[in-house]
C-alpha cells in the first residue's frame, strides 16, 4: 500500500517497504503498551495506517481531529512564546485517553488505552516509536530524492535525443 504526504509542497510517496516498517513499529508499540488503537496519520488528517480495534471508530474523522488538534495547540505555542508546536498532547477520559505526538512535523501519531495503563508506559514506547518512525521517514524521503534524481537524469536524456532527432529534419 502507498501513501502520500505533502513536505513544503513536495510530494513524499511511502513505498510498500515502508509502509510495511511503519505498521511493523505500530505493533511493536501496541505490544508495549496495551494500546487500544493506535493511528498514523499525515499531518492533514489522512489515515495511513492503524493498529488495533477501529470497529466503532471513524477512523477519517479522528485523525482529522487529531491532526486539526495539534494546528490549533501549535498556534497556542506560538502565542505563548514556544518556537514551533508541542510535542506531545494528552487528552484524559473518565474511560480512555488519548496520546497525541507529532512525527517530524509531517505525521501524527495517536494512541487510545484505557486509564486502566499507566501514562508513563505509553510515553515511555510512544518515543521510542517516534525515534523509529523519524528514521524510517527518512529512509523514504532519501529513498524518494534518489529516485527523483533518477527520474530527472532520465527525462533530460530523453528529452534531449528527442530534441536532437526533431531537429535532424
Amino acid at each position: 500500500m502507498e501513501s502520500s504526504n505533502k513536505r513544503n509542497g513536495a510530494q513524499l510517496i511511502l513505498s510498500e517497504d515502508i509502509y510495511n516498517g511503519i505498521a511493523k513499529i505500530l505493533d511493536e508499540l501496541s505490544a508495549n503498551t496495551r494500546a487500544e488503537t493506535i493511528v498514523f496519520c499525515e499531518s492533514n488528517g489522512y489515515p495511513v495506517t492503524y493498529k488495533g480495534n477501529v470497529k466503532n471508530l471513524d477512523l477519517p474523522a479522528i485523525s482529522s481531529l487529531a491532526a486539526n488538534n495539534f494546528s490549533a495547540t501549535a498556534q497556542m505555542a506560538s502565542m505563548i512564546g514556544e518556537k514551533g508546536s508541542f510535542k506531545f498532547l494528552f487528552h484524559e477520559g473518565k474511560d480512555k485517553n488519548i496520546y497525541l505526538s507529532n512525527v517530524g512535523f509531517s505525521f501524527v501519531l495517536m494512541v487510545i488505552f484505557d486509564v486502566s495503563v499507566a501514562l508513563g508506559i505509553i510515553r515511555i514506547y510512544t518515543k521510542k516509536s517516534i525515534n523509529d518512525l523519524v528514521d524510517l521517514l527518512k529512509t523514504a524521503e532519501e529513498e524518494d530524492k534518489q529516485s527523483k534524481e533518477f527520474l530527472d537524469l532520465e527525462f533530460k536524456t530523453l528529452l534531449g535525443e528527442e530534441l536532437n532527432r526533431s531537429l535532424k529534419i
